[in-house]
């Protein structure tokens, strides 16, 4: 399990927990010098599973997250003192997305993947970062750093 600034991050398939790998990645890169963690969780669907809510999310969390969506990825921040935690997806989260075989949605305390019939196998990848100090110089630093695409 991912222990965070913020609480424990946990995974859920259709509201039942699951264990998970996290991979640590590196956060020595020049886009994200600030940033204190960066990790990666992946969760390998199948078509036979059929419909899927898939959740990454922090269950202790009490405060309202900020959405920081761009061109088919989805991002959730959470700011609480000075730490800035970011949970980020790839997608567009619509009822019928234009060019994915998914979807998604925001959650109070996370982000999730919705899987149709239709759905192909893939791995679904969450990116996780945060910083601390977060100050607004530096609070961007955790929307790159959790993009999934490029991790």
């Amino acid at each position: 399990m991912l222990s965070t600034p913020l609480g424990p991050i946990k995974i859920f398939i259709n509201d039942i927990e699951i264990e998970y790998t996290v991979i640590k990645l590196s956060t020595m890169e020049r886009q994200w010098p600030d940033v204190n963690g960066r990790y990666l969780i992946q969760y390998e669907y199948q078509k036979e599973f059929k419909k899927q809510h898939i959740k990454c999310c922090i269950p202790t969390l009490d405060i309202k997250g900020d959405i920081e969506s761009g061109e088919r990825l989805e991002t959730i921040a959470f700011y609480k003192d000075d730490i800035k935690l970011s949970i980020r997806a790839e997608g567009e989260f619509h009822e019928y997305p234009v060019y994915l075989d998914y979807s998604g949605k925001y959650l109070d305390n996370g982000i999730q993947y919705e899987t149709f019939e239709a759905t192909e196998d893939r791995t679904f990848k969450f990116g996780v970062s945060w910083i601390q100090p977060c100050t607004e110089e530096n609070e961007v630093q955790t929307w790159l750093a959790a993009d999934p695409t490029v991790m």
